[in-house]
């Protein structure tokens, strides 16, 4: 299936909001299908509509946007969610989050990001499915990757260096989707901010569109266009552990703002480290700050799946 083909429903109790992303989406070539209420959500879902995407806002009247989420990922094929959510929401987003919801928008938002987070979360879904048909049992498994600077690249890597988390016992699928991604972001972080030395500040001063002429025109640039990003990987059977390197000159990462911090939640450029650090488990820098460690510790539950 063409992603452009994708089915989407939105779901929100604002009309304004609706329409505007349906208008949107629709002149992307999407199939929309815009609701007022959770409830009417799992009904349509109940009865075999097959949708490829939910966006939902938190803030619904009866059943919120983080009890639809979770209803949905008890579906015997959850479907990714994007969620709206208002600002200074911290603690419902972290919530949303946690729960596997795929992206977060916040509200008023530019709808510019939203189409690209849709065609993001579309893109990894489809991957996801790929990647997903090699997967194989593993009790022992490493590997080492050296990928250029290639967003395309990004979503199929992640989805493969978390393919065999669910059947080694390492998780179960929510995890392992989380933990997708996490390395997204972690190695989008490598390329951009690392390889290309593109400050976070660029997309807080110039958008979503200024961000990305930057990227485009850094990648034609000598200095930079050779650059690589390099994954360890490392699975056994009490964790896996990703270490991610870039070629750029480091920082210093003492500096970084905490993202869970309600004055830094909703700024661009923490998302990113916000999503790194709920997923997972250990995260650290080594001394230079172009490598980057991060690790998940088996999760000892019964209903890992």
């Amino acid at each position: 299936m063409n992603n452009t083909d994708a089915k989407i429903l939105v779901v929100d109790d604002e009309e304004m909001i609706r329409y505007s992303l349906q208008k949107k989406l629709s002149r992307l070539g999407y199939k929309v299908i815009s609701m007022e209420k959770a409830e009417d959500v799992l009904y349509l879902l109940k009865n075999g509509e097959k949708i490829d995407l939910i966006i939902t806002d938190i803030k619904l009247r009866k059943m919120d946007g983080i009890e639809l989420l979770r209803r949905i990922h008890g579906l015997d094929e959850p479907i990714p969610v994007l969620i709206i959510t208002g600002h200074g929401n911290v603690e419902d987003a972290i919530r949303a989050l946690r729960y596997g919801a795929s992206d977060f928008i916040r509200k008023p938002f530019d709808i510019n990001d939203v189409a690209s987070s849709v065609r993001a979360i579309l893109n990894r879904k489809h991957e996801k499915t790929l990647a997903e048909r090699f997967a194989r049992y593993v009790v022992y498994e490493k590997g080492c990757y050296r990928i250029p600077i290639d967003e395309s690249i990004t979503n199929a890597i992640s989805y493969h260096l978390t393919k065999d988390l669910v059947p080694s016992g390492i998780c179960n699928t929510t995890t392992a989707e989380n933990l997708a991604l996490a390395l997204q972001e972690a190695i989008s972080n490598a390329m951009y901010h690392g390889c290309l030395e593109i400050s976070s500040s660029i997309r807080e001063d110039y958008g979503i569109k200024g961000y990305n002429d930057e990227i485009e025109k850094r990648k034609a640039d000598s200095r930079y266009m050779d650059r690589h990003v390099t994954i360890n990987y490392d699975l056994n059977r009490d964790y896996v552990e990703y270490l991610i390197e870039d070629e750029g000159p480091g920082f210093d990462y003492n500096t970084l703002p905490d993202p869970r911090d309600p004055e830094n939640f909703f700024r661009n450029s923490g998302r990113g480290l916000l999503i790194i650090r709920i997923h997972m488990d250990e995260v650290t820098w080594n001394e230079t700050g172009n490598i980057l460690r991060l690790r998940k510790y088996r999760v000892e539950r019964n209903d890992v799946h």
